[in-house]
């Protein structure tokens, strides 16, 4: 593994990235089943996700590597960075319209960014290699392949993009785009941190979902939370685990006690089981030994655009759907 900067970003999350079952561990070589996840946004407001194959822990990886990468680009480059519907450049207009078949009018804006496999496998905290490069190509596929269906209600609206599209240039590199949910903490939308240096500590695909699910929750400073590890195993096996053999889900507690247990010794997440380990309760300190660089003399462009990064994160008190997890924590 890859020698990984303690001066990286936080990623900026879309909440229902962390909080759905958009990712989740997969068992190794078996085939995947197809990917439809509903999340509900408002009562009359939700989006489906769906694609020919279920994405797990090693896709939502590298997604997380894209959209650090691509906000570290926007701090530095600012309109540079931005895509929009009536861009003119050659790349630019490519990449908006393969990922708005509709032609996207009426959208926000949302970010693009150039950059290499070398990069990429950086970023996931792999070394390079053919082999690695095959990897990640797959799981670069098995995104750009996701349709995320937006549905409104009560406006008898039903819209569909892409949630990343991937285009190659004459130059050899990598362009990327991404949906413009994903993009839209930088232009005022909520957002969860989550920190990429803590999850290439974790050993398991199992302790990376899971952080990944604690970090969308679970605020920096906030308040902390208590859930039953039976309820977060369900979460987590939500197909079978009712149903599952009494040996089947001895293994997965154990395996989820482990997963959780080195969450717990990462440097500013403080994890207290009660007597029998069956509850556990979450802390998720303020600051501790990964250093946030988002303040306003690391971002390079005018007063304006420092204030656009250094918009709101998430919190208990933000209006966040959770419609999907909330009955998960006491």
């Amino acid at each position: 593994m890859t020698t990984v900067s303690l001066h990286r970003r936080p990623v900026r999350l879309f909440p229902p990235v962390g909080l759905s079952l958009l990712f989740r561990p997969l068992p190794k070589g078996a085939s995947r089943p197809t990917l439809d996840v509903r999340y509900e946004l408002s009562s009359d407001h939700w989006l489906r996700f769906s694609a020919r194959e279920s994405l797990g822990v090693p896709e939502q990886t590298l997604l997380l590597a894209v959209l650090e990468l691509a906000g570290e680009h926007y701090v530095q480059e600012g309109d540079g960075a931005t895509l929009t519907r009536n861009d003119a450049r050659a790349m630019p207009s490519r990449l908006w319209g393969t990922l708005y078949p509709d032609g996207g009018t009426g959208l926000p804006d949302t970010l693009m960014v150039s950059t290499t496999w070398d990069e990429l496998n950086h970023r996931c905290g792999a070394a390079n290699g053919g082999s690695m490069i095959a990897s990640r190509r797959a799981s670069l596929r098995r995104l750009c392949e996701v349709v995320v269906w937006e549905e409104h209600a009560q406006h008898k609206s039903v819209r569909q993009a892409f949630l990343m599209v991937w285009l190659e240039g004459d130059d050899r590199r990598i362009h990327l785009a991404v949906n413009h949910m994903l993009a839209a903490s930088f232009f005022g939308g909520q957002y969860a941190k989550l920190w990429m240096v803590e999850r290439l500590q974790l050993g398991s695909d199992l302790a990376m979902h899971v952080h990944a699910f604690l970090s969308t929750w679970v605020r920096q400073g906030g308040p902390r939370f208590s859930i039953l590890l039976s309820t977060l195993a369900a979460r987590v096996w939500p197909d079978n685990h009712d149903t599952a053999p009494a040996g089947t889900i001895r293994r997965r507690r154990l395996e989820l006690q482990i997963a959780v247990d080195a969450i717990g010794r990462l440097s500013h997440w403080s994890i207290e089981w009660s007597g029998q380990r069956t509850k556990l309760t979450v802390d998720r300190a303020a600051s501790g030994s990964v250093r946030d660089t988002t303040s306003s003399d690391s971002v390079v462009g005018d007063s304006s655009h420092r204030e656009q990064v250094q918009g709101p994160s998430t919190s208990a008190d933000n209006d966040l759907s959770r419609n999907d997890v909330s009955v998960l924590f006491n």
